[in-house]
């Protein structure tokens, strides 16, 4: 047969499908098609896991130069896991036997798409994912708001409750002011006018409650200029956390990989189902193509290594066998007391233990 060159792409292809040049140059051109093909699928599969942890890796780390290098690194594990998963998928085996080589396989497959999708959906869905971000944020600002907002409210509870408090002691003052007023005036009370005894009480009275007011109005104004500085240190640390906050929302990879979570669009499950698509169209073209020359050609080469390898087992165990001293002394022994029992018409126990013995060894070793 006439040695085709092959072309340093075709040989590219050819290495990413796993397959071996040197039966394929024994195949006609059909099967080279079949396995490029197959490699093609496999190099770009690896082309766009390193593509999509590239995006990935910005996410966390700033520099360019890492984010390349891993995402070179990730790539080279995600090609090698998919040549594994092709080249180790053999059809020279029954279908039970294909089915249980396929689950394992197919399963990987879809964890790998899923595994490299993610961070595509990501770049391609950048700006809906900012929208739910901000509103993440927004929400989560508001919420914080509100709970300071809560705590105010409580302190303006306490202020309120001092005032009215204070509002009680002094229209009990102008109570008492008005009943010592019109008692003087004879408007109220015993009716006459003048300085008399009871306008001096109700006087008596009105000036000494004035004096605990003072001294209640003093004790709840400096209560509530408490509360004002409480108020204002509450506040400055609210204004602190929240702009520490603001700062420190997370726009990370786990973050947009939750966001993303929350989209309503199909289109994101598009990208995946597309992606498992491609990570298990080589395994099924395996199991859905007929078995053809490279298949055979390939089982023919591993049966002749079969072959070989049993000869050469057999053939060092013969060699064993026969350079055994322990068989050696068997075997003359045996031997000597058969022609003994043979001459003496005799069959004793001994013998059939010896001849017992010597077809153990025999089957250990044929």
């Amino acid at each position: 047969m006439e040695i085709r060159p092959v072309k340093p792409l075709t040989r590219l292809f050819i290495f990413c499908a796993g397959s071996s040049i040197d039966v394929l140059m024994q195949c006609p051109r059909s099967e080279w098609i079949k396995h490029s093909g197959i490699g093609v699928t496999v190099f770009f599969t690896g082309l766009l896991a390193t593509l999509s942890s590239f995006y990935a890796f910005q996410l966390i780390f700033p520099n360019i130069v890492v984010s390349f290098l891993l995402a070179l690194l990730w790539g080279a594990i995600i090609f090698n896991l998919d040549r594994y998963i092709v080249s180790s998928f053999r059809m020279n085996q029954t279908t039970k036997e294909e089915i249980f080589q396929l689950i394992p396989r197919m399963i990987m497959a879809i964890a790998i798409s899923i595994v490299i999708s993610k961070p595509l959906e990501i770049e391609v869905f950048k700006f809906e994912i900012n929208q739910v971000l901000e509103g993440d944020k927004i929400v989560l600002l508001d919420s914080f708001s509100q709970q300071h907002q809560r705590e105010m409210e409580k302190w303006d509870t306490k202020t309120g409750s001092l005032k009215n408090e204070l509002r009680g002691y002094f229209d009990l003052k102008e109570t008492y002011y008005r009943e010592y007023s019109c008692e003087c005036d004879g408007t109220c009370g015993t009716g006459k006018k003048g300085r008399g005894i009871e306008c001096f009480n109700k006087k008596e009275k009105y000036e000494s409650y004035t004096i605990e007011y003072e001294q209640h109005k003093l004790r709840i104004e400096k209560l509530i200029r408490e509360i004002e500085k409480e108020k204002q240190k509450a506040t400055a640390t609210f204004e602190k956390n929240k702009k520490t906050m603001e700062d420190s929302f997370s726009y990370g990879f786990l973050a947009r990989l939750n966001a993303l979570g929350k989209l309503d669009s199909m289109a994101a499950w598009a990208i995946t189902i597309l992606l498992a698509l491609v990570e298990i169209t080589p395994v099924l073209t395996k199991v859905f193509a007929p078995k053809g020359p490279y298949d055979h050609l390939l089982q023919m080469g591993e049966y002749d290594y079969k072959v070989k390898y049993v000869q050469t087992v057999y053939r060092k165990n013969q060699e064993f066998y026969q350079m055994s001293p322990v068989n050696a002394s068997l075997e003359n022994k045996t031997e000597k007391i058969e022609k003994e029992a043979s001459r003496s018409g005799e069959k004793t126990e001994g013998i059939e233990r010896y001849r017992r013995l010597k077809e153990q060894i025999q089957k250990l070793n044929p």
